[in-house]
């Protein structure tokens, strides 16, 4: 979960997004605050089949007077795959939600406006357990799904199924990193961008003439066309970016700011897909997306990681002895996401960030890869064995780390930065970043050490030559 101002953007990132419906948004996974409901005898979740015509027009008192039965697969916050089956007499609509992976199913039920729907949600027990929201635009239907409360709210879309068609979908569907070069101002400039959930659109830009790497953070709409802000390394925005993707291997990106305007015109040099886990049911999801890579080794350290988070997370919540009623739904999540900061034909460097809602502070880990050799790239193998990285680094935060934007003004930040430090570190092409782990509030922290201050401990044979000058 990523949180700015009073917007929480749940990502992975940015897994899905989870906003407080009719109140103000929750700030943290462990913050949230589910409100009892009466309770109910437990039941268990049971794999099922696909809903029958027969099994709808059962809902209905008089079958005959159905007027259209649709069936609909899609996915809830662009991750978690669902099945839609529902009938309508005219007026009111009911049928079933099916989550594909757990085979969990809720009925709902409600009115039809024209082609709008808002159909209640209830458990096999007859407990009312969310709403749906939507409206049918052609074969497409697209709403929110809330629980009981409106404490938690999600994006619902989905698209009808002829009878006999087959559909293929993934959480990984329209997920991908591109990395762009071109000339500009006599140097070079890289943009990476990465398309994740529900079109957000981040990524970064290096500029050779500016030296500078600015962070970009934006949307992808549907016809292609894309806003970004361009961050300072100050966390101040250096300018505006605008273009369009849908001729996606030759793109111009123009520049607002500063009174500065600019125009690049870019060729995609390297595509990576992503890959997706998703797993949902009563009372939990949880999502990872991560890159894959031509480097099957690389890809291999990814897998492992996001499998063993994945495995934890489905094992801790097994453990959790709970009635399945209105105040458990969906009260555990938790979501993986990973952060691209340096991509070049060698190198390929980030950050997986793990979030739950059992769990006070996120985990995390940086990658490093040698995407020629396979291998992740440790600080043993940037420097001379006589340096003491670890130490040297350490120092270094705590010296930089007052000089930061909000240490001085905000005690809790301060507090923050003191007690976690900057465990993790990346690539990039103007330095060795030094970051935090996620915080919900503070996002996660960088301090850049430029090569030229390392450059003294460096090995001979140190893999970041291209950086280097």
């Amino acid at each position: 979960m990523r949180c700015i101002g009073l917007t929480c953007i749940f990502k992975v990132q940015k897994g899905y997004l989870l906003l407080l419906v009719l109140v103000l948004p929750v700030l943290a996974w462990g913050q949230k605050k589910e409100t009892a409901s009466p309770a109910a005898t437990s039941s268990v979740s049971v794999p099922l089949p696909p809903v029958a015509d027969s099994a709808i027009q059962k809902l209905f008192n008089n079958a005959t007077a159905l007027k259209w039965i649709k069936r609909l697969k899609g996915r809830i916050d662009d991750v978690y795959l669902v099945d839609i089956a529902l009938g309508s007499d005219g007026r009111n609509c009911k049928g079933y939600l099916t989550y594909i992976k757990s085979k969990t199913r809720f009925q709902i039920s409600g009115p039809l406006e024209k082609d709008q729907i808002v159909l209640e949600e209830r458990d096999a027990n007859n407990y009312v357990t969310g709403q749906i929201k939507g409206t049918f635009n052609g074969t497409r239907l697209e709403g929110s799904w809330s629980n009981n409360n409106n404490s938690l709210g999600s994006r619902i879309e989905a698209e009808i199924i002829q009878p006999g068609q087959t559909v293929v979908t993934s959480c990984a569907e329209n997920k991908w990193a591109c990395r762009y070069i071109t000339r500009y101002n006599g140097g070079r400039a890289d943009m990476v961008l990465i398309r994740m959930h529900n079109g957000a659109l981040e990524g970064f830009l290096w500029v050779e003439a500016d030296r500078n790497t600015y962070t970009l953070k934006g949307d992808l709409k549907t016809d292609g066309a894309y806003d970004l802000e361009a961050l300072l390394p100050n966390g101040k925005t250096g300018g505006l970016i605008s273009g369009n993707l849908s001729s996606p291997t030759a793109i111009t990106a123009n520049w607002v700011g500063s009174g500065e305007k600019r125009s690049f015109t870019f060729s995609q040099k390297d595509k990576l897909v992503f890959g997706c886990l998703d797993y949902a049911d009563y009372r939990s999801g949880f999502d990872a997306i991560y890159p894959r890579t031509a480097c099957t080794a690389c890809n291999t350290w990814l897998d492992q990681q996001v499998n063993g988070w994945m495995s934890a997370c489905r094992t801790a919540v097994a453990a959790k002895q709970e009635t399945l009623n209105a105040a458990s739904r969906n009260a555990h999540r938790g979501s993986c996401w990973s952060d691209i900061v340096c991509w070049t034909e060698n190198i390929l460097s980030g950050y997986l960030t793990f979030t739950d809602t059992w769990t006070p502070d996120a985990q995390g880990k940086s990658f490093n890869f040698n995407l020629k050799t396979g291998k992740e790239i440790t600080l043993a193998d940037l420097f001379v064995k006589s340096f003491n990285a670890k130490s040297w680094l350490d120092e270094y935060w705590k010296r930089e780390s007052p000089k930061m934007r909000q240490f001085a003004s905000d005690p809790v930040y301060r507090e923050w930065i003191i007690k976690v430090g900057f465990p993790l570190f990346a690539l990039r092409r103007d330095g060795l970043e030094l970051s935090t782990l996620f915080h919900p509030v503070y996002g996660q922290q960088h301090l850049l050490v430029p090569y030229a201050d390392l450059k003294p401990y460096l090995r001979k044979d140190h893999p970041v030559a291209e950086f280097v000058k």
